[in-house]
């Protein structure tokens, strides 16, 4: 499939989609490396700050330079004080072969037509990679709706239609082979809540969310709450060990630093003890993979504090863990080539407590036993970004106490917006074999 997508992006631009684990980061790490194996120049942007760390770019609004401009109008008043930074983004946009924007479901309709302005103003003449899933995150909702736009999504906007995409779906799940289970995945994603969905989900139904295993909450206070709670229960030292961050560039503003960390996804003081149930945050080939769990075994420390945390692994392996490093950088032209300029980085073990995390930060994860509750679903697609980080039916378990009837309520919190519906129904794609 990767070769077909390669052959489409020298003919054309491209919409990438799929459902929860069909590959769509791995797909992309791979087009990446085979424009830079080609000495091409690539881009790569996240809809969101959030976005952005995931797959290793840097934000749309950092990188078009559009500030806290949501609007035209604001963009030209904010555009008159940034002649020189324009200026150095026409280049980079002039000379970029590839562009990749990810997470593009959370791009509203007039981001999409700020990011087309910026694309023809530049001249820019290379291809377009657009991913994300429509059923999964829709766009951040203004208080005040935009009147240009009856719907918010990026494929409402003219800019879309003006890029001639190529729709490729990702079909084959990579995080699950359970055939039966991703099928019934793959009906929740599009909004059917069916019996056999229904009664898949109470056959899943626990009363108590056991000890060893992580629980999936709605909300933030949820899982800060049980994780506290299940921490304060080890009878072992506390040990609080704090992120070190490293300026490069003095020009950047403190407030845009403090967003870029809010987005890892990494505690700035992370709170551990020895017997703690973890997971890990991030991704290191033959190590751990962001999701995976294990227990805090020992502290070893040197100088500075804990330099390497002994972890033991679900699977028993025993390993230690350093401190991961995350970089912020931008992009820019160096003797006509595009490079990449660091300005900070933050350093911290790629570590949280597993007892509860949030179906927002549970995004990308890949998680082998864990628990859903299911009392504060409540934005479009939740329920199947929940659902969809199990790697199988059998590790996943369902809490559900509110006195409404089970599928009454799943019909009430599993929206589908029509318009994604349409969008999806209507469009041409090109779709990945049948699992």
């Amino acid at each position: 499939m990767l070769n077909d997508i390669l052959n489409i992006l020298n003919d054309s631009n491209l919409f990438l989609t799929g459902g929860g684990g069909v590959g769509k980061s791995y797909t992309i790490k791979e087009i990446i490396s085979h424009y830079k194996s080609g000495f091409k120049n690539v881009v790569v942007l996240g809809s969101t700050g959030i976005s952005a760390v995931g797959v290793g770019g840097v934000s749309c609004h950092s990188f078009f330079k559009f500030g806290i401009s949501e609007n035209f109008e604001e963009l030209k008043l904010l555009d008159k004080k940034q002649k020189s930074k324009l200026n150095e983004l026409k280049k980079i946009l002039k000379n970029c072969d590839l562009l990749i924007i990810d997470e593009i479901s959370m791009v509203s309709a007039e981001l999409m037509e700020m990011i087309s302005l910026r694309l023809i103003w530049s001249g820019f003449r290379g291809r377009v990679l657009l991913v994300g899933d429509f059923y999964q995150l829709p766009p951040v909702k203004k208080s005040v709706q935009n009147l240009l736009f009856s719907f918010n999504y990026a494929f409402s906007s003219n800019a879309w239609n003006s890029l001639n995409l190529t729709n490729v779906e990702l079909r084959v799940s990579k995080r699950t082979k359970d055939i039966s289970f991703y099928k019934i995945l793959s009906k929740i994603r599009i909004g059917v809540i069916d019996d056999e969905i229904c009664d898949f989900l109470k056959s899943k139904m626990v009363r108590e969310i056991p000890n060893n295993i992580t629980a999936l909450f709605g909300r933030n206070y949820e899982a800060d709450r049980l994780n506290e709670q299940r921490l304060n229960e080890i009878n072992s030292s506390l040990e609080t060990i704090v992120a070190k961050t490293k300026i490069y560039d003095n020009s950047l503003h403190s407030v845009a630093l403090q967003k870029w960390i809010s987005n890892l996804n990494s505690p700035c003081e992370l709170r551990l003890k020895k017997g703690a149930k973890v997971m890990f945050l991030a991704n290191k080939w033959g190590e751990y993979y962001n999701g995976e769990q294990g227990i805090i075994r020992e502290f070893v420390k040197g100088d500075d504090g804990v330099e390497i945390i002994l972890v033991q692994k679900d699977s028993g392996e025993v390993i230690g863990v350093e401190p991961h490093t995350y970089e912020l950088y931008d992009y820019h032209m160096k003797d006509e080539e595009l490079s990449q300029t660091l300005k900070a980085n933050y350093m911290q073990f790629p570590l949280k407590l597993a007892y509860a995390i949030t179906i927002h930060k549970s995004q990308g994860m890949s998680i082998e036993k864990f628990a859903c509750n299911l009392d504060n679903i409540f934005a479009n697609g939740q329920l199947y970004v929940a659902l969809s980080r199990a790697i199988s039916a059998d590790g996943l378990y369902i809490q559900y106490t509110k006195n409404i009837d089970f599928a009454d309520y799943l019909k009430k919190v599993v929206k589908i917006d029509n318009e994604v519906s349409d969008f999806y129904r209507n469009s041409k794609f090109i779709k990945e074999n049948n699992i």
